[in-house]
């Protein structure tokens, strides 16, 4: 689609292939996924595979050794507080010096890991953690920190945090807390938002295809004559006016996830038949 989209409309989408497969690969893994600007949210996708395998296999080796659910917990943490220390403190300045890909990769694994395992930690306390007097005072915290200059902003993708570890894990734990909250504020003032679950629930096809969305909406508006795409950049130039925004946000948000809904009710389909002739 990428090439197809810049044989066709002079938009640059990048150097998504190589000369083979493998080549391909290795070529999207060592440029993290930016070679190709359609699908800049790959790095995330691929990393998260490992995140979660290597993060449920350490909890479940720890669950079978460790009988006291308090001492499992607090091991967790210890892990979870170890893989991003390591990641932060030594790793991310090793990358940033020596540009290694697979010293930036493993840094994104070791970050996401400690996130993922302090999240299934507190994963049934932090509902009861969340408070309105809480949430305002972060946000002040982070808004005074950011004002001083010691909340930056912070680069998972290509692992630069200049913060340091403390304040890299505060701002991206605020972050955390604010959104639980304001999804939290979303679900009570109405009973039910099916939208917004669904959204919710198909995230990683939205982040896979919005910048897809995107150019399609370029296209469009360059045919009817309100855009010229010569020179544009798939990730840095898109048709802005007034009207556009909210509807690039929008369908960039509903088209995906009618996708992946099909996608899911094809698939569901075909298991059913087949499992219907197996049985």
């Amino acid at each position: 689609i990428a090439l197809l989209i810049n044989v066709r409309y002079g938009i640059h989408t990048g150097d998504a292939f190589s000369t083979g497969l493998y080549e391909t690969v290795k070529l999207a893994i060592k440029s993290n996924f930016h070679n190709n600007k359609m699908f800049l949210t790959g790095w995330f996708l691929f990393a998260y595979i490992f995140v979660s395998i290597l993060s449920v296999i350490i909890i479940k080796s720890i669950k079978r050794v460790v009988v006291s659910n308090a001492l499992l917990l607090s091991v967790l943490v210890a892990i979870s507080a170890l893989l991003i220390t390591v990641s932060i403190t030594y790793l991310s300045p090793q990358y940033i010096l020596v540009k290694d890909y697979k010293l930036n990769f493993i840094c994104q694994v070791l970050t996401g890991m400690s996130f993922y395992i302090f999240g299934y930690v507190i994963r049934n306390q932090i509902y009861s953690l969340l408070n309105f007097y809480i949430f305002i005072l972060l946000t002040v915290i982070l808004y005074v920190s950011k004002s001083y200059g010691f909340s930056t902003q912070t680069i998972m993708s290509w692992s630069y945090y200049p913060d340091g570890l403390i304040m890299s894990v505060i701002n991206a734990l605020i972050g955390i807390y604010a959104v639980f909250f304001i999804s939290l504020l979303i679900t009570r003032g109405v009973k039910e938002i099916k939208l917004l679950k669904m959204i919710g629930q198909n995230s990683r096809a939205i982040m896979a295809y919005h910048l897809l969305v995107y150019v399609i909406l370029d296209i469009i508006a360059s045919i009817l004559g309100d855009y010229s795409l010569s020179g544009t950049d798939v990730y840095d130039n898109h048709f802005i006016t007034k009207w556009s925004v909210p509807v690039y946000i929008a369908l960039g948000l509903l088209l995906p996830l009618i996708f992946s809904i099909l996608k899911q009710k094809v698939i569901g389909k075909i298991k059913f038949k087949r499992d219907f002739r197996i049985n």
